[in-house]
């Protein structure tokens, strides 16, 4: 997450809804709290979930409308891909004794992360034509 908001500082203010954040960010809280998320998430993926396609579709679906409820603060679809870039900068930097084992890990985490972008921007754009629908009905 810190790369992310190095590479665009408006996450930083998605993430904060806009408010104070600590200048440090590397200290603040929220983006701890963030992170473990992160790691929560693909931890019940990948160990709870077994990654069995229907409750990994139903878990990636669900964060998609959770990120959509930040949208009011300036959250894209976008975002998301950037995540994915970060995070495959991340992987390239680990290091393994075994090269193939790295390059099939590497390959098997991209293919993940792909599908977890792609099913959040399902559920966003969902998000979006209900809201939009919604408005038209108001």
């Amino acid at each position: 997450m810190l790369q992310c908001i190095t590479s665009s500082p408006k996450i930083n203010e998605i993430i904060a809804c806009q408010k104070y954040c600590y200048r440090d960010l590397s200290k603040w809280p929220k983006l701890d709290r963030l992170s473990q998320g992160q790691i929560n998430f693909f931890d019940s993926l990948i160990f709870q979930k077994h990654l069995e396609a229907d409750a990994v579709s139903e878990a990636v679906y669900t964060l998609g409308v959770i990120h959509y409820r930040f949208a009011r603060y300036g959250m894209k679809p976008h975002f998301l891909d950037l995540w994915q870039q970060q995070f495959s900068d991340i992987l390239l930097k680990l290091r393994f004794d075994d090269d193939d084992e790295k390059r099939i890990f590497i390959e098997a985490f991209s293919i993940m992360n792909k599908y977890v972008v792609d099913v959040m921007n399902i559920a966003y754009a969902k998000c979006q034509q209900s809201a939009a629908k919604q408005e038209k009905l108001s």
